[in-house]
C-alpha cells in the first residue's frame, strides 16, 4: 500500500469527507497543516504530490488518536502481505545507520541476495538445538554470563506459541536470529524495572498470540546487515499484523554497541539498573503506537512511490 492509497483508505473508512480531514488535521495539527486545503488533499489522495514525511507521521498520529490503533487500516492485510509491503533497501539503511559492529557483523555478503535469504520461526525444527547453543553461547559472552540463562530455557521459550524466535538462513546455514517475547503486562513491567530477570519468568508470564502483551526482545545477532535487515522485516511485519494484541515493546542491554541499534530502532530510554558487580543494565521501551509512527518506518512502508513532495 503506497501513502496516497493509505490515507484515502484512512479517510474513508472513518467516514470522513476530505473536507471534513482537512477541518480534522488543522485542529490536530496546526503547525503541520496550517493552510491545508482540499485540492492538495486530494493531490495526495491520487499520488499526484505527497506530504512531507513529518507530515505523513502527523496523520498517521492522528488516525491513531481516532482509532486507537497503532498503525490505522492494516487490518485486511496477512503478515505475509505487510513483510512485502516493507522496502528492503530501507530496513537496510536504519541497521546500517545505527554502525553495529558486535552485534551485526562484516561477514562478505556481496554474493548474497536478499532473496536467497530466508527467515523462518524456530519452532520444531530439525534446526532448533544446532540454533539455541549458538544463541545460549551468545548470550553469556555479550551478557558476561550475567542472566544465567540456560540451553533448556530459550528451548523452552521458543516452543511457545506467542514467543516469536527467528532464524536468517542462507545456503543451509544460520547468518543471524532474533528471539523476542511476548509477556502479559505485569511481567513485561517487572522485567523493565528490574524486579525480575529473564530466569524468573514463568510458563503464566507468556501471553498467547491472541492476548494482550507486550513485545521484549531477548536476543539478537546477524552475520551482516542483510540477514539483520531480513530479520528486522519479519518482525516489523509481525508487529504490524498483531497489533491489536501488541501494548508495548521493549529491551534491556549492557551493551553499548546494542544501544546505538535500540536507538535507532526509536525505542528510547527508559531506566538502568546497576548490577552487584558495578555494570549497567539499561531498559529501553515505547508503546507500539510511538515504535511504528516514526520517519523512519513510515518511510520504509508507506512512501516508495516517485512523486514530488509538497
Amino acid at each position: 500500500m503506497q501513502f496516497n492509497e493509505y490515507l484515502k483508505t484512512c479517510r474513508t473508512r472513518n467516514l470522513l469527507t476530505q473536507e471534513e480531514l482537512v477541518h480534522a488535521l488543522y485542529s490536530f495539527d496546526m503547525a503541520y497543516f496550517k493552510g491545508l486545503d482540499t485540492t492538495t488533499l486530494s493531490k495526495w489522495e491520487r499520488g499526484v504530490t505527497k506530504p512531507k514525511l513529518e507530515k505523513q507521521v502527523s496523520i498517521i498520529k492522528y488516525f491513531q488518536m481516532l482509532t486507537k490503533v497503532a498503525l490505522p487500516c492494516f487490518d485486511d492485510h496477512s503478515e505475509e502481505e505487510i513483510e512485502e509491503h516493507i522496502c528492503k533497501v530501507g530496513m537496510q539503511n536504519i541497521i546500517s545507520e545505527s554502525k553495529s559492529k558486535q552485534l551485526i557483523l562484516d561477514f562478505p555478503s556481496n554474493s548474497m541476495s536478499l532473496d536467497n535469504l530466508s527467515v523462518y520461526q524456530l519452532k520444531n525444527t530439525i534446526m532448533i538445538d544446532k540454533v539455541i547453543n549458538i544463541n545460549t553461547y551468545l548470550d553469556r559472552d555479550f551478557n558476561q554470563n550475567f542472566t544465567q540463562l540456560e540451553t533448556g530455557d530459550f528451548k523452552k521459550w521458543a516452543l511457545i506459541e506467542g514467543n516469536l524466535f527467528l532464524v536468517c538462513e542462507y545456503a543451509n546455514e544460520v547468518i543471524g536470529l532474533l528471539f523476542i517475547l511476548k509477556l502479559k503486562p505485569k511481567a513485561f513491567e517487572k522485567i523493565m524495572n528490574g524486579k525480575i530477570m529473564e530466569r524468573s519468568l514463568h510458563e503464566e508470564d507468556f501471553a498467547l498470540p491472541h492476548e494482550k502483551g507486550s513485545s521484549y526482545i531477548l536476543s539478537f545477532f546477524a552475520l551482516n546487515e542483510k540477514a539483520a535487515s531480513m530479520l528486522f522485516i519479519r518482525y516489523y511485519a509481525h508487529l504490524i499484523s498483531h497489533q491489536h494484541y501488541i501494548d508495548e515493546v521493549g529491551t534491556a542491554t549492557f551493551m553499548k554497541d546494542a544501544q546505538k541499534l535500540i536507538k535507532n530502532i526509536n525505542l528510547p530510554y527508559y531506566t538502568s539498573y546497576i548490577t552487584e558487580n558495578k555494570m549497567e543494565l539499561q531498559f529501553y521501551k515505547a508503546p507500539l503506537s510511538s515504535f511504528l509512527a516514526t520517519p523512519k518506518i513510515i518511510k520504509m512502508i508507506l512512501t516508495r512511490q516517485i512523486m514530488k513532495e509538497e
